[in-house]
């Protein structure tokens, strides 16, 4: 995946309210502060705490726990307390397990690497030779001390040139990924099969080929089948297609995928759409998968935000980073009328303006499709994904086969709080479903049609058989 979409994906868990510095408090201040953030910009707390004896009991009880922790253990207080709404949507994004950019001294990027080619393509070193990705192609050279330098053969990036240092390596899995305004993400690395280099924080990946045979789709599809994207014929009458996120980055690429294989999609019969794994994103990324799923109308019951100072704060944010041109004018435009209804309504739940409750959609038959359609799911499929399953139980044609999902979907539009303690800093939903209260999904999932326990152990293999015997 390319860096920029990497950096994507870390900073908008959705709209980020302001950029912060690192915060010391006592414990007990922390949590008190959390508590009031919580109880004041939270959708689902009226919901959560029914019960309010026992609320204040735990709150009481752990606010005379927090005056004597230490600093090294009041993460966990923190996080004993947001456990107690159990929602998922509400996370701590842990300082330790960020990736950072750190900055590097000049010298330390080394340019103008020297090195002959056919000297590391007939190495016998398994990390020397030519790595590629959509975006490189790469030399690994081993250096005196043992480390690895990543060079630049070649670049779809105009920040980068041949002979620059994009990686470092070293023998006990570290990896420094340079950026290009001399800073750098200090990462972890695994090699798999002796063939692919996999970035652990970063999600990127590199496919050695010292042949120089590789084409840039051959390198692309085996990244994207790496990452979990991608569509396989398995049987004359069964394709199955693979989908492990939703999240923005991953937007175009499921687009591309299911661009590239239309004529394959359109002329099978039964699909497989295998969603294990996938803890959601965007529902935009699901929609090119529509038409090929949905049988006449559906309807889904919207959502209302709680209005408060953060949910605005955080709009206004966004508009600012947000280029002014002639592509963004309609969603400004937008945006900028939702501020000023939300303005007008502080401290309630609303629709945005011109939504209706209960949404309907009407879907027109397409030509070609596939007659039955089943879609896998485990305890690790949430939000989004769950919102798609939600929809597509509702055609005709489509079964869903598996376990219940994880259930996180009625409080959602999570985004980064301007809480910070210790480096750690708080994500919270901003929305409640209309669902609620008679139809909840969350801690309960969306229920399979048919489950599968643990005595089946091909779980493909199964909906195959169901759907051709």
């Amino acid at each position: 995946m390319k860096i920029k979409h990497i950096l994507l994906l870390l900073l908008t868990i959705l709209i980020s309210n302001i950029t912060f510095a690192q915060t010391n408090y006592s414990c007990k201040e922390a949590l008190e502060k959390l508590i009031k953030l919580i109880e004041k910009d939270y959708p689902g707390f009226n919901e959560k705490t029914k019960d309010k004896i026992a609320y204040e009991y735990f709150k009481k009880s752990l606010i005379e726990k927090s005056k004597s922790t230490t600093d090294k253990d009041c993460l966990l207080l923190l996080k004993e307390y947001t456990s107690f709404f159990r929602d998922s949507h509400i996370f701590f994004i842990d300082a330790s397990n960020s990736l950072k950019a750190l900055k590097v001294d000049k010298k330390e990027v080394v340019k103008n690497i020297r090195v002959s080619l056919n000297k590391i393509l007939v190495s016998k070193d398994t990390l020397e030779g030519i790595w590629k990705n959509e975006d490189f192609k790469i030399g690994m050279v081993k250096e005196k001390n043992n480390s690895y330098k990543g060079f630049i053969i070649s670049s779809n990036d105009k920040y980068w040139q041949p002979n620059d240092v994009l990686f470092t390596l070293d023998n006990k899995k570290n990896l420094k990924y340079f950026n290009n305004d001399l800073t750098f993400f200090d990462d972890t690395y695994a090699l798999i099969d002796q063939t692919t280099l996999r970035f652990t924080k970063l999600r990127s990946y590199f496919i050695k080929d010292n042949s120089d045979g590789f084409s840039s789709d051959i390198i692309r599809d085996k990244i994207n089948k790496l990452e979990g994207f991608y569509v396989e014929k398995l049987t004359k009458k069964t394709t199955l297609i693979k989908l492990k996120s939703f999240d923005y980055p991953f937007v175009e690429k499921i687009e591309k995928l299911i661009t590239d294989n239309k004529k394959l999609i359109e002329n099978t019969e039964n699909l497989i759409i295998d969603l294990r794994d996938n803890g959601g994103g965007t529902t935009t990324a699901y929609s090119p998968l529509l038409p090929y799923i949905m049988t006449g109308k559906a309807r889904s019951l919207n959502i209302e935000f709680l209005v408060t100072d953060f949910l605005i704060s955080g709009i206004e944010n966004y508009l600012k980073k947000l280029p002014n041109n002639e592509k963004n004018k309609q969603k400004i435009q937008e945006l900028n009328k939702n501020v000023a209804f939300y303005k007008q309504n502080m401290g309630k739940f609303v629709l945005n303006p011109d939504e209706k409750r209960v949404e309907e959609y009407s879907f027109d038959a397409i030509e070609r499709s596939p007659k039955q359609v089943i879609f896998l799911t485990n305890k690790k499929v949430g939000s989004s994904a769950e919102a798609l399953l939600l929809l597509a139980k509702q055609s005709k044609k489509v079964k869903v086969m598996g376990t219940p999902t994880f259930g996180v979907l009625d409080y959602a539009s999570a985004r980064i709080t301007n809480y910070d303690c210790g480096g750690n800093t708080l994500v919270l939903p901003t929305y409640r479903s209309l669902r609620l209260p008679d139809y909840p999904i969350d801690n309960i999932g969306v229920q399979p049609d048919i489950y599968l326990d643990d005595s089946v152990e091909n779980w493909v293999k199964y909906a195959i058989q169901y759907l051709e015997n």
